[in-house]
């Protein structure tokens, strides 16, 4: 069976630990793309930088994407858009009342597999109007992302510090997944299963096939490359249909 598109792979462009010459490398035996972080700070801070990233990139043979701050990048040029190969849309933090609420701590500690100890916010984020308020702020973010700023494939949709509590149907209200779904429906974007913090979890992805959604495969690596057993296992539990998972190149070339 062909293996499915990896489209998530971080350089040391933004904070991965390998250059673009290895992703090069690496690209020839494994299907894999890059999706540096837009904007990051000295090196991919507006168009110019993207287009410069991406003929460096596309020189070596890499389809080449971003993975677009959703809340936080500038808005692109469509023209960049255009050339790019896809553009993930990515919530990593919310604000409110003007404080930064940031995602990484939980972040952290989804990435280490087997979860092991408590989360350190675990109090904070138990505070039911500090968790409606994520929520909401989330499916703002991704509505301006799908409706304004044209991504193709929304990255690690339900990665919260809310993942990181326990149950995620808990967590995750259905009538709140349901509506985020709906969104990525509507404007035809993929929805990641992503390898780093395994996420959607299976509830999540199997509502998203009935919605009829796309899927997406990232594995999220900023360093060398990873199996994605996690992405298989969960593609397998919730029974996704491989046809339905992009392949390295956006559905609609003008969005």
């Amino acid at each position: 069976m062909r293996a499915l598109f990896d489209h998530h792979v971080h350089t040391d462009r933004s904070d991965g630990r390998l250059p673009l010459a290895e992703r090069g490398r690496t690209a020839a035996t494994h299907r894999h793309g890059i999706s540096d972080h837009f904007p990051y700070p000295g090196s991919l801070e507006s168009d110019d930088d993207v287009l410069r990233y991406l003929d460096d990139a596309a020189r070596l043979g890499l389809q080449v994407g971003v993975e677009y701050d959703l809340g936080v990048a500038p808005p692109l040029r469509s023209s960049t858009r255009a050339a790019l190969d896809y553009v993930i849309g990515s919530v990593h933090q919310v604000h409110r009342r003007g404080e930064r609420i940031g995602f990484d701590r939980a972040g952290s500690f989804l990435k280490a597999r087997g979860h092991a100890g408590i989360f350190a916010e675990r109090e904070r984020f138990a505070d039911p109007e500090l968790r409606r308020h994520v929520l909401e702020q989330v499916l703002a973010l991704v509505a301006e992302g799908v409706e304004r700023q044209g991504i193709d494939i929304l990255g690690h949709p339900t990665f919260t510090p809310l993942a990181a509590l326990g149950d995620p149907e808990a967590g995750y209200p259905v009538e709140w997944q349901e509506r985020l779904i709906a969104l990525c429906v509507a404007g035809d974007v993929a929805i990641e299963v992503n390898e780093a913090y395994a996420v959607p979890h299976r509830e999540f992805l199997v509502r998203a096939k009935a919605a009829g959604a796309r899927f997406s495969v990232g594995s999220d690596a900023h360093g060398p490359l990873t199996d994605l057993a996690r992405t298989e296992a969960m593609i397998e539990a919730a029974a996704l249909p491989r046809e339905r998972f992009l392949d390295g190149k956006r559905v609609h070339p003008a969005r």
